[in-house]
């Protein structure tokens, strides 16, 4: 029996099941997780709340302030990290993808056409939004990002140190239209990113948000790294219900929990959503801030109040096509 719970005690995920079957969640077990996180203030223009919404991040040295220099924030980072036993600290650079066609298809067609019968199909013949893949506008949006990447580096900042990406066509598009072309980057174990379900946009209903299969993933991007435990057909996605944003804040902290955890390495990488970074801006306080596709948001997270992890009361309902959409006819 003590053997048992010892090893369940090491176990970083294990299945918990919502009020319905669609509503699976990997949650986070451990005796030893932090339970509050914070942004750190002082080094980041858009941290500060007086900071115009409309600033540019990417085209201001990545809103760094211009009296610190990337230095300044690696060596407070290692500084905070030695002389605390009871806190971490990690520089988390947070991407959204670039365009996709799920982004522009909603303006081909009227507000109602799209919510009750094209959103759940996968394309019109011509697009396809099922998982959708990068526009070649999206790809320009992320080729840009990438040489801001390489001119940054060569003013300091520092090259992140674990990766993570979100397992849908678009984020792993982005994640190596972004890093490819980045001279100190290749593909070995070090720089293979590591593939979180977690880390996935609001799922449900809407094709957008369901996810190809592993076959389809380790074939176009065979260096990334799958999790034991990835599940064919997607496990979470379902056609009668979309996730809510209470339940994706969840998401959020369960992968800053994993990150906190298991990663030792403090300059962190993600590539993901907008919805994703709205939930990961939140639960660690950080002012609300607009991602267009393509933007790419550092800050610095702390962890504290380390403990046994407790799940939050997700009360929230699921959401589900209103009753105007039975039976719908596009015009």
């Amino acid at each position: 029996m003590v053997q048992t719970s010892w090893i369940l005690s090491l176990v970083t995920f294990v299945t918990a099941i919502n009020a319905f079957p669609q509503q699976r969640l990997l949650t986070r077990q451990s005796d030893n997780v932090p339970r509050q996180y914070n942004v750190v203030y002082g080094f980041f223009q858009q941290t500060s709340p007086d900071t115009e919404e409309n600033f540019d991040i990417d085209g201001n040295n990545f809103g760094l302030y211009s009296n610190i220099s990337w230095s300044d924030v690696t060596d407070k980072i290692e500084a905070l990290n030695e002389k605390s036993e009871d806190k971490k600290y990690k520089l988390i650079f947070a991407a959204r993808h670039g365009e996709g066609y799920h982004n522009v298809a909603p303006d081909m067609y009227s507000a109602e056409d799209w919510e009750c019968y094209w959103q759940i199909q996968d394309g019109n013949g011509e697009i396809e939004w099922f998982d959708a893949s990068l526009t070649p506008n999206g790809e320009q949006q992320i080729e840009k990002l990438s040489g801001q990447w390489q001119e940054q580096l060569k003013k300091g900042t520092p090259l992140p140190q674990s990766y993570y990406a979100s397992p849908l066509r678009r984020t792993l598009q982005t994640f190596e239209l972004t890093w490819t072309n980045v001279s100190k980057f290749d593909h070995n174990d070090k720089y293979k990113p590591l593939v979180r379900e977690v880390a996935r946009e609001t799922y449900g209903i809407d094709s957008e948000s369901r996810r190809h299969d592993k076959e389809f993933i380790v074939k176009n991007w065979p260096f990334v790294q799958l999790p034991s435990d990835f599940s064919d057909p997607d496990p979470w996605w379902s056609p009668k219900e979309r996730e809510t944003g209470q339940h994706r804040d969840y998401r959020a902290e369960l992968f800053l929990n994993d990150v906190f955890t298991n990663d030792n390495n403090q300059v962190i990488s993600l590539t993901t959503h907008s919805g994703f970074i709205k939930s990961l801006l939140k639960v660690v306080n950080h002012r609300k801030w607009s991602m267009p596709t393509g933007a790419m948001i550092p800050l610095i997270v702390e962890a504290s109040d380390f403990g046994p992890f407790e799940k939050p009361d997700l009360d929230k309902k699921w959401s589900t096509l209103p009753d105007k959409c039975k039976n719908y006819k596009p015009s």
